[in-house]
């Protein structure tokens, strides 16, 4: 009897020109929206894209099996299409409750009131690749036919090479001839094109508006925070404005609070090196000047951050003087000095600070009186770490002599002298080994192998961009050191303006030179001798032009 009955159901069913045309729509309804909206959603969330696909797929063809085989059309059909959404609505339920109210799926049974201005803004929004919020909130990309889309974008692009690089930094330079900018991927300092005239003040003009500074202020320093996403991923800038005789000057910081805070092993120095830093750990020790040199954007506030963090900022006092906070620091006070207030000079904060008899104290030398005024403060007093800008342990003693106009006292506090440079990190996935032809050069074992940058590696048959490194050959950076500790000899020696002599000293106690311990992190593989003979190449002069008098 029931197998009359399916068989007559059956019969109708085939017979019927409508029916097939509702399980046509239905399947093609469920297809679109597993296929062309859930699959991605899942995949976009990362939330098991492939384990819920398998159950849209069981549970439809569950669904196709109650439809066909059911008692009644009407009632197994509808019955099918419970089965089939079931899975659909536990997705929906359970990514809902992963995203913020923004990104969450809702049935709209009547049309917002806001819906055709949220219509026209994501329109708009099609032609960008960047959200920005700043400290009022989301900043609404302009329409489609406001005049600010193209500033708009021109951002993104100024924005885009360094956030798709990893870049660490932009700055910002703005004249007459336009907005001109560099950006800075792992030491490497590249030039971006210039956005011409009055198209470059518009683009500062859009950062200030962003970031809710006064457009009118010209001349001092503001700073602000950004917040921005899109298919770049999230990120944090922190942006500097400040103007001179020049012309207006910015940067752009990305993600500065996600960079950690290094200590003195992780910073690239030798474990020679670490130890003679060390000895200025104890609080007996803890007095005197230890110079940090290096050329600009050599990296001086991470490695000062790291030596200063040497020391426990909750059993003593330690301060900073500094014209860009980095990161904060915990327990360290941290004094901001913006140049542009004219309330007082950086040696008057300096001495100010050092009055207060702090343990530690790091600050950068920026003129003759703040180097007079840190040599006066005496070899017993405050452990002092000093930035400035210097090629070699030589010339920044030789910069520091002369910034201070009196030899016995300049040598009198130095403790140690440190030089250094930042060099790229080679990529592990895509690094070539080579074997040097002359390894005793490079102070090697004879069939040593160390390895140089390849950006390329061989996906099956196919030789391709490293996705690691995005072909560079490089991922990050280290930093390669000469520490001078400046003993009773070369003390001696620098009292008496004999620096050729101190320096001989120094090596006759086994100070590394910068090249040599260049060679050391080549040969353990962390980078390259092409990128170590790149960083301690001298400049190249520029060619006198022809006719020039002499």
């Amino acid at each position: 009897m029931i197998e009359l009955m399916l068989a007559a159901d059956s019969s109708v069913f085939l017979l019927s020109p409508w029916k097939p045309i509702l399980f046509w729509a239905a399947f093609a309804g469920w297809g679109w929206l597993v296929g062309c909206r859930l699959f991605p959603d899942a995949t976009r969330l990362r939330q098991g894209q492939y384990g819920w696909a398998w159950a849209w797929i069981l549970m439809g063809f569950a669904g196709l099996v109650v439809m066909l085989l059911g008692w009644r059309f009407y009632v197994s059909f509808f019955a099918g299409i419970i089965v089939m959404l079931a899975p659909i609505l536990v997705y929906w339920k359970i990514r809902n409750g992963l995203v913020d109210d923004s990104q969450k799926f809702r049935l709209a049974l009547k049309r917002d009131p806001a819906s055709k201005a949220k219509r026209v803004a994501k329109k708009a929004a099609a032609n960008a690749q960047l959200q920005f919020a700043g400290p009022a909130g989301d900043i609404p990309v302009p329409a489609k036919d406001d005049a600010l889309l193209g500033t708009w974008l021109q951002l993104e692009q100024l924005l885009l090479p360094a956030l798709t690089s990893g870049g660490s930094r932009i700055d910002l330079a703005l004249s007459s001839g336009g907005l001109a900018s560099t950006c800075m991927v792992h030491t490497v300092r590249t030039r971006q094109e210039t956005i011409p005239g009055e198209d470059g003040m518009r683009v500062i003009n859009l950062l200030k508006e962003m970031a809710g500074l006064d457009q009118a202020e010209m001349r001092k320093r503001q700073t602000a925070r950004l917040h921005l996403s899109g298919e770049v991923g999230r990120h944090t800038m922190d942006l500097t404005i400040a103007g001179s005789s020049k012309g207006l000057s910015g940067r752009l910081d990305i993600d500065r609070d996600a960079r950690p805070v290094m200590t003195a092993e992780s910073l690239g120095l030798l474990p020679k090196q670490v130890d003679t830093l060390k000895e200025l750990v104890p609080e007996e020790e803890r007095h005197g000047i230890v110079l940090i040199g290096g050329p600009p954007n050599s990296g001086l506030t991470t490695s000062g951050y790291a030596l200063t963090s040497m020391h426990d900022a909750y059993l003593s006092m330690i301060k900073t003087l500094e014209l860009q906070i980095e990161s904060r620091l915990e327990g360290v006070d941290q004094v901001l000095f913006d140049p542009h207030s004219g309330e007082s000079d950086h040696a008057t904060n300096l001495q100010s600070i050092l009055r207060r008899d702090p343990d530690i104290v790091l600050a950068e030398v920026l003129d003759a009186e703040t180097a007079i005024t840190s040599a006066r403060s005496g070899e017993d007093s405050t452990l002092q770490f000093l930035l400035m800008r210097a090629g070699s342990s030589a010339e920044a003693i030789r910069e520091w002599v002369r910034m201070v106009g009196d030899v016995p006292l300049a040598a009198k506090g130095l403790r140690v002298v440190l030089s250094q440079r930042l060099v790229r990190v080679l990529c592990h996935d895509c690094r070539q080994a080579v074997k040097p032809t002359d390894p005793k050069r490079l102070g090697l074992a004879e069939g040593a192998v160390i390895y140089r940058g390849g950006g390329k590696v061989q996906v099956k048959n196919r030789v391709e961009e490293c996705p690691t490194c995005r072909g560079t050959g490089y991922t990050g950076v280290t930093a390669i050191f000469e520490v001078m500790h400046i003993t009773n000899d070369i003390r001696r020696l620098l009292t008496n303006g004999d620096l050729k002599g101190a320096m001989a000293q120094a090596r006759r106690d086994r100070m590394l030179l910068l090249q040599e311990s260049g060679l050391r992190r080549v040969a353990e593989g962390i980078t390259s001798l092409e990128e170590v003979q790149r960083v301690l190449a001298p400049p190249k002069k520029a060619k006198p032009k022809q006719g020039a008098a002499s």
